[in-house]
């Protein structure tokens, strides 16, 4: 898919915009057939994915939304918990003991460590490249979609991926 793009981005945010999209798919396809890896399999393809994905997603354009703030209805959350909770835990069953690592969630700060969980990490990026996914299709303007998509890496899923590739990386062998 090659989007219309707006004057003024350099050739690096262009690619970063046209492979986004695809970088996505390629995750979310990876998560929905995650059954068909053994452990060992889909830590190590799970580290390649989001190590390209935060390469993609760190290089989206800075732009203006064209519209104001996105409303998520009662029935949109709940569609999600219940997404979560299925995903996140078919993940678990794939990582058992793996599961559980340990996070600070400002590392400029001295803070206390708290437990995280790594199926839940990978269930909540999936869940938003998924919303991202939706957008081409939802009739939203460009500037809104670029918007939301590095809105979205930066103020959320970033943190998921971020600690699950540390996660990934560490438990490649041990898997």
């Amino acid at each position: 898919m090659v989007l219309k793009m707006s004057d003024g981005m350099t050739a690096e945010e262009r690619n970063a915009i046209e492979r986004f999209p695809l970088v996505a798919e390629e995750y979310c396809r990876l998560i929905d057939d995650c059954g068909k890896y053994n452990r060992k399999q889909l830590v190590q393809e799970l580290a390649v994915h989001l190590a390209r994905l935060c390469e993609v997603a760190v290089r989206l354009p800075t732009v203006e939304p064209a519209t104001v703030g996105i409303d998520h209805t009662a029935e949109a959350v709940a569609a999600h918990t219940e997404e979560w909770a299925r995903l996140s835990g078919n993940l678990w069953q794939i990582f058992g003991k793996l599961d559980r690592h340990w996070e600070v969630f400002d590392p400029t700060e001295n803070e206390e460590p708290v437990s995280c969980s790594l199926a839940s990490d990978i269930a909540e990026i999936y869940l938003d490249l998924k919303d991202a996914l939706k957008l081409p299709k939802s009739g939203a303007a460009l500037n809104d979609i670029h918007w939301e998509w590095r809105f979205d890496f930066h103020e959320h899923w970033s943190r998921h991926a971020s600690s699950a590739l540390k996660v990934m990386l560490h438990i490649s062998d041990l898997a």
